[in-house]
């Protein structure tokens, strides 16, 4: 029993830490296309940073994000 639940914990540490991976890959490519520059990884945290994405992701669609 004790084997079982060490690997059903390990699957769900390598599940989280490649799906936070993905998800820091798709935040850095979503910047980088809108704002035309790259990130750090701190400024991924930035509410600033993201403000000015959503700006320019309206002006580049020419209206209201829903």
């Amino acid at each position: 029993m004790g084997a079982v639940k060490l690997f059903w914990i390990i699957g769900i540490i390598i599940v989280t830490t490649i799906s936070g991976w993905i998800a820091g890959v798709r935040m850095r490519r979503t910047v980088r296309r809108t704002l035309h520059k790259e990130v750090a990884d701190a400024e991924l945290t930035s509410l600033s940073l993201w403000m000015k994405v959503e700006d320019a992701e309206e002006r580049n669609r020419g209206g209201k994000l829903s």
